[in-house]
């Protein structure tokens, strides 16, 4: 039995002349993800390779990076961190960052912590505020690479009290959590 190609070339030819077919939706809406608008992909792209500060923290930058879903995956797990990183795209200018922790918690915890009385920070300075209930959480610690995606981090799950910096928004005139500093153990 022969095959279809070797007994009729001349089909397959004309085949290869038609226009190829164009992808159903823009060009824009194909590449981007679900629930992120075109302002949100520029602002990252300028994160990415803007040369200016960073920009300042929000709900949902924390959201994102921060706060984990529950059941989502254990946090126990040795290789929470280095999947957990990757998913959601931690980093500074796509460099691998030293550290980072991950918190199983709500925003308004997070936020309440920040009206809280001021604590010692890691550094020693005094612009720390430490929540008053305990929370779960993971402390992510670079052990090699450089880049994204080559970054590897050693998980440590934590139970304590989550200590972090709060910067004043001028818009919504209340305090955002910053970063995360530390994670006191619970006695």
């Amino acid at each position: 039995m022969r095959i279809l190609f070797t007994k009729h070339p001349l089909p397959l030819l004309f085949l290869l002349l038609l226009p190829p077919m164009q992808l159903q939706g823009t060009f824009s809406n194909f590449y981007l993800l679900p629930n992120f608008t075109k302002e949100e992909f520029y602002n990252y792209l300028y994160e990415i390779y803007g040369t200016g500060p960073t920009r300042p923290p929000s709900k949902r930058k924390i959201e994102k990076i921060v706060l984990v879903e529950e059941d989502w995956r254990p946090l126990r797990d040795p290789e929470y961190c280095t999947g957990e990183m990757k998913y959601k795209n931690v980093h500074y200018k796509m460099k691998c960052v030293n550290y980072h922790y991950f918190l199983q918690t709500s925003y308004e915890l997070l936020q309440q912590t920040c009206y809280n009385t001021a604590v010692l920070c890691r550094g020693g300075t005094n612009t720390c505020k430490m929540s008053s209930k305990a929370v779960e959480g993971v402390f992510c610690k670079l052990t090699q690479g450089t880049r994204m995606p080559d970054c590897d981090y050693e998980s440590t799950y934590m139970h304590g009290y989550v200590v972090i910096t709060c910067r004043w928004n001028n818009e919504t005139q209340e305090f955002i959590p910053h970063t995360i500093n530390n994670i006191v153990p619970h006695t």
